[in-house]
């Protein structure tokens, strides 16, 4: 069984080993460490789990994790914390910062995913007496919705022996992703600096949904459960790179439709063509200037 897990925090070592490394226990999704990412993540994703991934945290940061708790306390989400002796006495001393779980580096990726799950269970063993309760409940119902589901299965073996094919739910083949805010486009950010995501995320709050995704395999994932309008793509970053991530979405035919805007501090021209030579919507130097975002987004997407 794998358990869902929401990360935020700046060690995007830790981050990256919960993806790679303990995918077989964990499903994981990351977030800014904006208030209103991480509020709107607990509510979409649900997780069983959230996890503050820490290095070098500022006290603004570890008041957002503070006031999130109280939203998790609220959903019966728990919440862990991984870091140093420091960063622990650190959120100890910050009200309703103090996490129910605290894992001290350095830990094996073997013992934190261990003491993870256990922790999981530990916690959810009210939650599935409940849901026991409720699933016996269930069955009854089903029991008694049989022949009407065997009903159904004859009508649409009777209409296969005539020609027709029954309706599908999703003649499409697309992935159902959970849609916009009428009138209100999503863009995505797909950088590996977190001070960017709060930059564009100031600068376009007013007009647009800002998502946020610290690489490319992350932003994948969150392209399969969501949909966007726009990408904002950072042209260098670990592991997978801006170039790496395009090719990705092209080979799918849904996100190959997105425009593409490449975010670049290159001052290597030659760079730049390599960049251009991709056949991007656009580019855009960093740091960001909002009156060329603003002029950029409107341009591709109104």
């Amino acid at each position: 069984m794998k358990y869902k897990v929401l990360l935020a925090g700046n060690s995007k070592k830790l981050i990256t080993d919960f993806f790679l490394q303990m995918d077989l226990s964990f499903e994981c999704m990351s977030s800014s460490m904006i208030f209103d990412d991480l509020k709107n993540h607990v509510n979409y994703f649900r997780p069983d789990i959230f996890i503050f991934c820490m290095r070098a945290e500022t006290k603004e940061d570890m008041i957002t994790v503070a006031s999130l708790h109280n939203v998790l306390i609220q959903n019966k989400i728990p919440y862990a914390a991984i870091g140093d002796g420091y960063s622990q006495e650190y959120l100890s001393k910050i009200m309703n910062g103090t996490p129910e779980l605290f894992i001290n580096l350095p830990v094996t990726t073997t013992d934190l995913q261990d003491r993870i799950v256990s922790f999981i269970q530990k916690t959810r063993m009210p939650q599935m007496a409940a849901a026991n309760s409720a699933a016996m409940r269930q069955n009854t119902m089903s029991a008694n919705n049989t022949m009407d589901m065997m009903a159904q299965i004859d009508a649409e073996l009777q209409l296969m022996e005539k020609g027709i094919t029954p309706k599908s739910n999703n003649d499409s083949g697309f992935v159902l992703r959970q849609p916009e805010t009428p009138g209100r486009h999503r863009i995505l950010v797909i950088d590996d600096a977190t001070i960017v995501h709060k930059t564009i995320k100031g600068h376009l709050d007013a007009e647009y949904e800002v998502a946020t995704a610290i690489s490319g395999k992350v932003a994948l994932r969150f392209l399969q459960a969501k949909e966007v309008s726009l990408i904002l793509l950072d042209y260098e970053m670990p592991e997978m790179d801006g170039p790496a991530v395009l090719n990705k979405l092209r080979e799918d035919p849904y996100l190959a439709q997105i425009p593409v805007v490449f975010l670049t501090g290159i001052n290597d021209v030659e760079k730049i063509k390599n960049a251009l030579a991709l056949k991007p919507q656009g580019y855009l130097l960093k740091p960001v200037d909002k009156n060329a975002l603003l002029s950029k987004i409107h341009e591709l997407i109104g």
